[in-house]
C-alpha cells in the first residue's frame, strides 16, 4: 500500500527515510523531485495534486541518490513558497523538513509537502491547469479544464456533512468502489474523493455508499 510507506518512510530514522523513500513507487499519492527543481515547476506539480486526489512531494532525491536541500536555502525557499506564489487559488500544501542522511553520509534535510485535495480548480499564474493522473502530472486541454470546472463546481451541495457517519457505511459496496479504481484504501479514497470528512460522510458519500441512504434522505429519487 503506498501511501502507507510514504507514511512510514517519513517517520523513519535519519539514515534511513531517504533510501525508503526512493524505494516507494511513484503513484497517484506520491512523487519525488531534485532538489534542483524550480519553483515555478514544483509549483505545477502541485497543482496537479491539488486538483485531484492530494498526497505527498518529496523534494530532495533524484535518480535513487539522496541529494537533500540544505546545499541551496534560497532555491528551498522558493520551492517552500511556490504554493503561495505561484498557485491560483493557493493549492492547500503543507511543507516541513525531514532529516535525513545524503548519498556522502551527511546529516541534510528532504523538503516534504503534504497536499490536501482542493475543493476548487487550481491554476499556475500563467493560467494552466495540471492534474494528477496514476504517476504523471498532465496539463489539461480546454475541454478537459472544463470538466474539471464543472465536477468541482458540483461538488458545493455534495460536499457538505451529512447526518450519517462512517458506520453507515455498506463496506461490501466500499469496497468494490475501491478495486475499481485500483485505490489501496478504501476510506482514505473516500475523503480524498470529497465524499467523506472527520468520520461523517458528505451528502454525496451518503447517498453513494450509505446503506440505508433514504433513511437520512427521504426526499432523494433517481432521475434517468
Amino acid at each position: 500500500m503506498p501511501t502507507v510507506r510514504v507514511e512510514q518512510a517519513l517517520n523513519a530514522a535519519p539514515a534511513d527515510v531517504g533510501r525508503l523513500l526512493s524505494e516507494v513507487p511513484e503513484d497517484q499519492w506520491f512523487e519525488r523531485k531534485s532538489a534542483r527543481i524550480a519553483a515555478r515547476e514544483l509549483a505545477n506539480t502541485l497543482i496537479g495534486f491539488g486538483n485531484a486526489d492530494g498526497g505527498h512531494v518529496v523534494v530532495g532525491l533524484s535518480d535513487g541518490q539522496v541529494e537533500g536541500t540544505d546545499s541551496d536555502p534560497r532555491r528551498r525557499n522558493d520551492q517552500m513558497q511556490a504554493a503561495i506564489d505561484l498557485t491560483q487559488p493557493p493549492v492547500r500544501a503543507r511543507s516541513s523538513l525531514v532529516e535525513c542522511l545524503d548519498a556522502s553520509g551527511r546529516t541534510d534535510h528532504l523538503l516534504v509537502f503534504t497536499v490536501e485535495p482542493g475543493e476548487t480548480m487550481h491554476a499556475n499564474t500563467k493560467d494552466e491547469v495540471y492534474l494528477r493522473v496514476g504517476d504523471e502530472n498532465r496539463r489539461l486541454t480546454f475541454a478537459q479544464r472544463q470538466e474539471l470546472g464543472f465536477d468541482k463546481g458540483e461538488a458545493s451541495y455534495e460536499s457538505r456533512p451529512s447526518p450519517a457517519t462512517s458506520t453507515d457505511l455498506d463496506e461490501a459496496l466500499v469496497s468494490e468502489y475501491a478495486e475499481a479504481v485500483r485505490a489501496p484504501d478504501a476510506h482514505r479514497l473516500l475523503q480524498a474523493r470529497g465524499l467523506a470528512d472527520d468520520g461523517r460522510l458528505t451528502n454525496a458519500g451518503c447517498l453513494l455508499f450509505a446503506a440505508e441512504p433514504q433513511r437520512h434522505f427521504p426526499e432523494a429519487f433517481v432521475r434517468v
